[in-house]
């Protein structure tokens, strides 16, 4: 599977959060990181190479802070430069067509205060409804947001978990079931242990064997409440 992220931020050269972001992401071949501000033109974008560019992923991102409760201008001006009629419309050409559209986003609010009672009032999912509208327009599967509150609060430990969800968010094929994070924790660690001194790898074996482990029990207690089911309806 291919991503592609596209970030728009104002401050791009000067947000802490992106810097962590695009340090992540550095070294996985199967994710491009774009920023907007640097492929622009006079606030305005090549329509043709774009286009051309979007067909190549899998995965769309969209990623950027909430300005006044919704992307940045360019980021929407992207939008209106790029996703043309027929390029979009599933009844027409459709090229976007199966793909998935996801949004990264980054708040400097608590995540709490956004929802019903909450003091903004509304929540994300609310306000990011005209996304979930082109994904449906699209044809595209909408993928569940990756919301980031408060970095410059989060501590060393919040960092390094946000860092490790974030990967998962860009190259796991089903980055929200458990399962699929355990099975996806397991590769990445089997990659990481071919780098590691002979005494880490063996480390680092124990590590995978027991995540392993919690998998094949996992897997074990489903096929066991499956079967208590199935002599139920029986």
């Amino acid at each position: 599977m291919k991503t592609l992220v596209l970030v728009s931020h104002p401050e791009y050269d000067n947000s802490m959060t992106e810097a962590f972001l695009k340090q992540s992401q550095s070294n996985i071949d199967s994710v491009d990181w774009v920023v907007l501000d640097q492929i622009q033109n006079q606030f305005t974008f090549d329509k043709d190479a774009e286009q051309k560019r979007l067909k190549q992923y899998d995965r769309i991102l969209f990623q950027f802070p909430m300005y006044w409760y919704s992307a940045p201008a360019l980021m929407k001006k992207y939008q209106d430069d790029v996703f043309t009629r027929n390029f979009i419309y599933a009844d027409e050409q459709g090229w976007l067509n199966g793909k998935e559209f996801g949004i990264v986003m980054t708040l400097g609010d608590p995540l709490k205060d956004y929802q019903v009672g909450g003091s903004e009032g509304f929540s994300i999912s609310e306000l990011l409804k005209p996304y979930q509208a082109i994904a449906k327009k699209a044809h595209m599967e909408f993928l569940k947001p990756f919301v980031i509150e408060q970095f410059a609060y989060m501590t060393d430990a919040q960092k390094e978990k946000l860092l490790v969800d974030y990967c998962n968010y860009l190259t796991n094929d089903n980055f929200d079931s458990f399962a699929s994070k355990q099975a996806w924790y397991v590769e990445q660690l089997s990659a990481l242990k071919s780098t590691l001194s002979e005494d880490k790898q063996l480390q680092m074996e124990v590590l995978i064997d027991y995540i392993q482990g919690n998998i094949d029990q996992l897997d074990e207690l489903k096929w066991e409440i499956e079967l208590i089911k199935k002599e139920d309806d029986e």
